[in-house]
């Protein structure tokens, strides 16, 4: 059983949001607009929002783009 360091889980985590960011920048101006919304509406100042709020989203424009409700 291979046990990994909480360093490394840290960095995986770490890896995994700014992947899920990372790929937004190919989106169009529509679905940026969508995300801002959402982001709007959870009522935080930019600056508190956390990597796991904004990883939600970018889920839920993700999903409403596939035809799914967010």
């Amino acid at each position: 059983m291979t046990h990994e360091s909480p360093a490394a889980a840290q960095a995986r985590d770490i890896a995994y949001y700014f992947g899920q960011v990372a790929d937004t920048l190919e989106w169009d101006r529509d679905a940026w607009m969508a995300l801002s919304v959402k982001l709007s509406v959870m009522g935080k100042p930019a600056s508190s929002l956390t990597l796991a709020d904004v990883a939600a989203a970018i889920a839920a424009v993700n999903a409403e783009a596939e035809g799914g409700a967010a």
